[in-house]
């Protein structure tokens, strides 16, 4: 495996491996001038193979599809599953668990990968790359380029897990999303359908929240953490989606997108799990994932994740930094 730094001229800088094609590092400097690693990033190879998908590539569908089955154009597909019986980011052989071929051009960071029909059992063979593009304005880019020889699913995300403090949690900080409603969620967490809205709820993030107020008010009325689907408000493509604050540190985090939904995960079952700030504690880290409607396939009015035989398409996620 290999290891990608770019550092712009405000000593920012990113770092991503080829295994995953993961975002090993996100480093901000604080109000101190001293860059920290804002990613919940693991030290070892072990750790990421144990313990899938932190700040890690997904691909080729983010997200659950329920039963592993969609159609496309009249024809039913069965995936390959990797949680009962459904299938999640991309399922057992998904792009997080790919080892890709990483290059620097110019002060982008790439990795290509061709995945053949018969490893991860979706249609098509399908060749991908994922760009990374860090700024002078602290702004990374990371882009998904596909392309198969046959019709196919494609929704990828990155599986970014933030802590912009220098703390072991994120209870100080706040996050921002520009979301009027959430995705209803069976109990195997696929979707209903159904949109709520976010009115009077703890889901509500409208307006910054403080993520410990939001987490305790979750516990208290749901029942459990935040693992949500926020159905993303139109927007234009340079407003931020979602913004996540550490007044402490004074770091902040904007993500921009055209993709219609945000997932937010707070985790707290960490317990075991080494990171490079140290042994995992609950909430250590808060997962924002920009990504097209999960199961979009198996809803009607989700809209299309299709790529079409023979044409490319490119999707592109931006996190800009302040500080």
């Amino acid at each position: 495996m290999q290891k990608f730094t770019v550092t712009n001229d405000h000593d920012v800088s990113i770092s991503a491996i080829t295994l995953g094609a993961t975002w090993k590092a996100f480093n901000i400097p604080g109000k101190d001038g001293k860059p920290e690693n804002v990613m919940l990033s693991m030290p070892s190879s072990d750790e990421y193979m144990k313990n899938q998908y932190f700040c890690q590539a997904i691909g080729r569908t983010a997200g659950r599809i329920t039963k592993g089955t969609f159609s496309i154009n009249g024809q039913e597909y069965h995936v390959d599953a990797n949680e009962g019986t459904t299938t999640l980011h991309g399922g057992p052989h998904g792009f997080n668990t790919q080892i890709w071929n990483g290059a620097f051009d110019g002060d982008s960071i790439v990795f290509e990968k061709h995945i053949d029909s018969s490893e991860d059992s979706f249609p098509g063979n399908i060749d991908v790359k994922i760009t990374y593009t860090l700024s002078d304005d602290n702004e990374v880019t990371i882009s998904y380029t596909a392309k198969s020889d046959a019709d196919t699913l494609f929704n990828p995300t990155q599986h970014a897990y933030f802590n912009l403090s220098d703390g072991q949690n994120v209870y100080g900080q706040s996050l921002q999303i520009n979301a009027d409603k959430y995705l209803e969620l069976n109990k195997d967490k696929t979707p209903t359908g159904k949109m709520v809205a976010v009115d009077d709820t703890p889901y509500d993030f409208r307006d910054p929240q403080n993520i410990k107020l939001g987490i305790d008010d979750m516990k208290a009325e749901v029942g459990h953490t935040y693992d949500e689907v926020y159905v993303i408000n139109d927007h234009n493509d340079d407003d931020p989606i979602a913004t996540l604050t550490d007044p402490e540190s004074g770091r902040s985090v904007a993500i921009k997108s055209n993709r219609n939904v945000l997932v937010v995960f707070t985790p707290d079952d960490l317990d075991g799990v080494k990171f490079d700030r140290g042994a995992g504690v609950p909430h250590m880290g808060i997962a924002l994932e920009a990504q097209n409607l999960p199961d979009t396939p198996n809803h009607e009015g989700f809209g299309s994740v299709l790529l079409p035989k023979g044409e490319e398409k490119t999707y592109s996620i931006s996190y800009k930094a302040t500080f």
